[in-house]
């Protein structure tokens, strides 16, 4: 969260488009150093205790569900700082909510889900940035779009279709993971 402060200090204020465009880059790499490593912190012998303890899909979901609650409780304490140093409120926050618990859901979806895929390789680090990061455009580019018709920066009719299409993104990543964790799971 310090790198607000700092984003802040070296641009000053931040208005239009490009407060939005810094809140989801933030909102990226946050993402990725929240969620992205959540199964490549898990030592081969633990990994072999879970692989005999838990099932695969009911851990996966668990590891979803730890996730989604880090990343929004991240993504209030962003949404506070931008709030604090800009002195400016969100003008839709209805919109806005909607659109960042989907967007948070899609970057918890992907990264747990590139993450799982990961920890098999031998740099994990690495390969969850590089795996993610073109599986995070759309969702970043849609929540974008969506967060500046909230604050009313442009006027898009399609707001709704935008929104099923982040939820569709959302819900094929949920059975993506759901489907390999089984391959992944093994240790």
């Amino acid at each position: 969260m310090a790198i607000t402060f700092v984003v802040f200090k070296v641009f000053g204020t931040l208005e239009g488009p490009t407060r939005m465009g810094v809140f989801w880059i933030i909102m990226v790499f946050i993402s990725i150093n929240l969620v992205g490593y959540s199964f490549s912190l898990v030592s081969d012998r633990r990994r072999l205790n879970y692989y005999q303890l838990y099932d695969p899909v009911e851990f996966l979901i668990a590891k979803l569900l730890a996730n989604i609650f880090k990343l929004i409780v991240a993504g209030i304490l962003l949404i506070g700082l931008f709030m604090l140093f800009s002195a400016q409120g969100l003008k839709n926050a209805w919109l806005f909510t909607q659109i960042y618990l989907l967007a948070s859901f899609g970057l918890v979806g992907v990264l747990t889900f590139i993450s799982s895929i990961a920890v098999y390789s031998s740099n994990q680090m690495s390969m969850v940035t590089i795996l993610s990061l073109p599986l995070l455009i759309p969702v970043m580019m849609i929540g974008m779009r969506v967060s500046l018709v909230s604050e009313r920066m442009f006027f898009d009719t399609s707001t709704g279709n935008s929104l099923l299409m982040l939820f569709g993104i959302d819900l094929l990543m949920v059975v993506l993971s759901v489907l390999f964790i089984s391959f992944t799971w093994k240790p």
